[in-house]
């Protein structure tokens, strides 16, 4: 389920009940392509997600973190200490491996798929639906309640 109040709002719902929030999976191919650009730190990472359209909310730090653990499990990325900054904590710095780069790709490949699959369904959607250019809030409303 989004987060977003306004989908709920625009469908005359309590709360929002599409499964466009279930992102978590494209957070992966994002870190990877960040990591193929230059080794980074986690906050560095996360702060560069917003340029990916993920949803206006800030990346649950918990998840990124648990994601670069997996994909350093995995052999995708390498991780070490760094130590040798600016008065402060220890920060780890991650680094894309050349596994990792191949899974970049077959995230790549596998969004494009996607994409296809989706263009394909809102073009037989607006097709069905945009017809008339707007439809009634009553016929939204009636159409969330009864099965075609």
């Amino acid at each position: 389920m989004c987060k977003n109040n306004n989908c709920a709002k625009k469908h005359e719902r309590g709360k929002c009940e599409c499964p466009s929030g279930k992102m978590t999976r494209f957070i992966e191919p994002c870190l990877l392509f960040c990591l193929s650009q230059q080794a980074s730190y986690g906050y560095e990472l996360m702060a560069k997600l917003d340029s990916f359209g993920l949803p206006k909310i800030d990346p649950d730090p918990a998840m990124v973190y648990r994601t670069l653990r997996y994909l350093e499990k995995e052999g995708f990325v390498l991780s070490k200490w760094d130590t040798g900054g600016a008065a402060g904590p220890a920060k780890r710095m991650y680094k894309l491996t050349h596994k990792g780069l191949g899974l970049l790709h077959l995230w790549a490949e596998s969004i494009s798929k996607r994409k296809q699959a989706l263009e394909i369904f809102l073009t037989l959607y607006n097709e069905r639906f945009k017809k008339s250019k707007k439809r009634s809030k009553a016929a939204v409303k009636n159409s969330l309640r009864r099965p075609i």
